[in-house]
């Protein structure tokens, strides 16, 4: 079995609407294994595998079987090795994190070959998932070993070195759920959500709306402190020391146990709790300098609150999700060293370095050794049984508690995190009770960070996630805006220009600012055309980034659409005006197959606009999951009242009238008030009127335009 000619698709293509994977896989001399001929090799996938039990309809695959069915009873039944292979690649993607929406294979050919089409979010991750499928396959079916443990865990990490971190994929899943389209602009965390002049964008859990002072502000925890303490929330009182005496002598002001901690680092590093002794101090002090960014000098030295640790999450101005950390302890039995006792809780599966873990490694960290020291212990101490030893304050944040925050806390966050000038912020607060006033029990606010964590929130490891990108995702599009702008594309060809130029008039008239790629050139109202010799993806994406359109036209090379996948998630309306004809078939024209990137690009809500006598209409209708509008210069047709009569939308030509009709409805407009349509031919006219129809244009505005006022 190999695996040849893979094609990445990386937008909407033949296959279907999503990013897809397309391999050859030349099954050789296994073109006609069935799995009910082996069912050793069935057994020895499940003993791996057992995940592969689960219904069609779990690993998205409702395409292949019917969802009851199990996948032992299919393989008793019988299942190609193709069929085996899409299963496993699937299971392996979800195990991943990233299930796929499509999949499919195709029936084995002559020669032994067969096609295996399936989604993928990382290109990278796809076909890692892809080959690790094939070598379990081919250990199946040889016998030998393989470990799924140990290769899924390569795939974790795999996903975790080039996907979008947590707290990213929370807010673009909340966007996604919300309809709101996004588009990844680097290898990195900036995201742009929403299009042309409707787009925001991102940076992890920043926004284009965050503010640059905010965030430095954050970074100068003492100048935090003192705009906190300024408006009345509860901080701790400290003091910045340049050399080790100044720390030692801003203890003895403030009072003992004291924290210090670097002036400008982030996630907990370099800090050292509960320190009573200058040698302490000393050693705390050149760990906290050592996390310092270069050009910071100086420590902190503040007050050391005493309660459990809590991050708060303030959106906008209201808090949105609130946990509750743990403290890295291990607990002796009596026959182990500290280091022993910490390799064996590190053994525990949820902990790992990556962001999916739930818990993060323990280690023996300068200051965990000197938090040891403090307890008159080392790393080669042996602590009793039940002996509980701590090993840092601030671990990890592990429980949800978003409902037991007072509101008088809920308050002082937002009061904080306004005043720092965030309108997205995590507050480390410090409190034996969150349920209660700060102020009651001497519980502070000890940080403000700006581009927050959000994983704790998302997927505690106890208790409730909360739902904090839908929150962030509201902030930018109040009251359920989506972003989107219309986006109509059209298949090339030489009518493509007068068509795009007729839809533009027509949305112009309805106050939109209009983007249009035609060839090589790039138009936008108000502004000089301008040439960018690129690729059509490229050009389509220039669109979608500008920020001064509202509405998107591109023409669509179907050669390039149908090598790489169309340049854009969705279409509104695909134009397919170039459609071969069942009449008078033409070298020039396009088939089905030719146009199905800008088919499947088409979602629930949008429209294929095109003509009535084109071959293979029917199939047309079946690959496309919006509306089909058919159309016709040779006026009401047989095929399209049959068209309408099943809900279908039309548009035809009626004496010196455009029909638009839908459903039982019919609609009217006139063209004799319209001069300079007489000199548009009716075959262009026609599809720009639908399309515009189909994009939002009020009937009534395009009959005042079509019979009054002209374009």
């Amino acid at each position: 079995m190999e695996l040849r000619q893979i094609v990445a698709f990386h937008g909407p293509n033949r296959w279907a609407g999503v990013p897809t994977l397309e391999v050859l896989v030349d099954l050789g001399s296994l073109a006609n294994w069935r799995s009910d001929t082996a069912p050793v090799v069935v057994e020895r996938l499940l003993s791996w595998l057992p995940a592969l039990e689960e219904t069609p309809a779990s690993l998205n695959l409702g395409h292949t079987a019917e969802p009851s069915e199990s996948f032992r009873k299919l393989a008793e039944i019988g299942l190609s090795l193709a069929s085996l292979l899409e299963r496993i690649v699937c299971l392996l993607e979800s195990s991943a994190g990233t299930p796929p929406r499509f999949s499919h294979s195709s029936s084995i050919n002559s020669d032994g070959t067969c096609r295996l089409a399936f989604e993928f979010e990382e290109e990278d991750l796809g076909r890692a998932c892809l080959e690790t499928a094939k070598q379990c396959l081919l250990a199946a079916l040889n016998d030998t070993t393989f470990d799924a443990a140990t290769e899924i865990r390569k795939l974790v990490d795999l996903a975790d070195d080039v996907r979008l971190g947590p707290s990213t994929r929370a807010i673009l899943s909340a966007a996604q759920s919300r309809g709101v389209p996004y588009r990844r602009l680097t290898t990195g965390s900036l995201v742009q959500l929403g299009e042309g002049a409707r787009q925001h964008r991102i940076w992890t859990a920043e926004t284009d709306q965050t503010s640059s002072i905010g965030e430095d502000i954050a970074q100068d925890k003492e100048l935090t402190k003192k705009l906190l303490r300024a408006v009345g929330v509860p901080v701790p009182q400290g003091r910045v020391a340049e050399t080790a005496d100044e720390a030692w002598a801003a203890a003895q002001a403030i009072g003992f146990p004291v924290v210090i901690k670097p002036r400008d680092a982030n996630h907990g590093r370099g800090i050292s709790f509960e320190l009573t002794t200058r040698e302490q101090m000393v050693e705390a002090f050149d760990l906290a300098l050592r996390e310092n960014k270069e050009g910071t000098s100086g420590v902190i030295v503040e007050q050391f609150a005493r309660g459990l640790a809590h991050r708060l999450l303030v959106v906008g101005d209201r808090l949105v999700a609130a946990a509750r950390g743990q403290m890295d302890i291990v607990t002796g039995n009596g026959r182990s060293t500290i280091t022993e006792l910490v390799e064996e809780e590190n053994r525990d599966p949820r902990r790992g370095q990556n962001y999916t873990d739930p818990l993060g490694m323990i280690e023996l960290t300068d200051v965990a050794i000197l938090e040891l020291k403090r307890q008159e212990l080392t790393v080669e101490s042996i602590p009793a049984a039940g002996q509980e030893v701590l090993l840092r304050l601030n671990g990890d944040m592990t429980t949800d508690e978003t409902c037991d925050v007072h509101p008088a806390v809920a308050e002082r966050a937002v009061l904080a995190a306004q005043t720092v000038g965030l309108n997205i912020a995590g507050l480390d607060v410090i409190a034996a009770d969150i349920g209660e006033p700060l102020e009651s029990q001497g519980g502070v606010i000890i940080e403000v960070n700006a581009g927050p964590g959000l994983a704790m929130h998302v997927a505690p490891l106890y208790g409730k996630p909360q739902p904090v990108g839908d929150a962030i995702v509201e902030l930018m599009f109040p009251g359920g805006e989506d972003g989107c702008i219309p986006i109509i594309g059209i298949a090339g060809s030489t009518e493509a220009a007068s068509i795009a130029q007729l839809i533009a008039a027509l949305l112009r008239k309805l106050g939109r600012r209009v983007g249009m790629t035609v060839g090589s050139e790039v138009f936008v109202d108000g502004q000089r055309p301008y040439s960018l010799p690129v690729s059509d993806r490229d050009r389509i994406c220039s669109l979608l980034l500008h920020p001064r359109v509202e509405a998107a036209i591109f023409e669509c090379h179907t050669p390039e659409a149908l090598k790489d996948g169309l340049g854009c998630e969705r279409t509104d309306v695909s134009v397919l005006a170039c459609l071969k004809s069942t009449a008078v078939p033409s070298s020039t024209d396009l088939t089905v197959d030719d146009v199905l990137p800008l088919v499947h690009s088409v979602p629930p809500g949008g429209s294929v606009v095109a003509p009535a006598n084109a071959a293979e209409v029917e199939r047309l209708v079946a690959a496309c999951r919006g509306h089909v509008v058919l159309y016709s210069i040779e006026g009401e047709t047989p095929q399209l009242r049959e068209h309408q009569a099943r809900g279908g939308r039309v548009a035809f030509g009626l004496l010196d009238n455009l029909v638009l009709g839908t459903g039982p409805n019919a609609f009217f407009l006139p063209l004799k008030g319209a001069n300079s349509i007489t000199t548009v031919p009716r075959q262009h006219l026609l599809p720009a009127v639908a399309a515009a129809w189909s994009a939002g244009v009020p009937v009534e505005l395009l009959r005042d335009i079509l019979s009054r006022t002209g374009l």
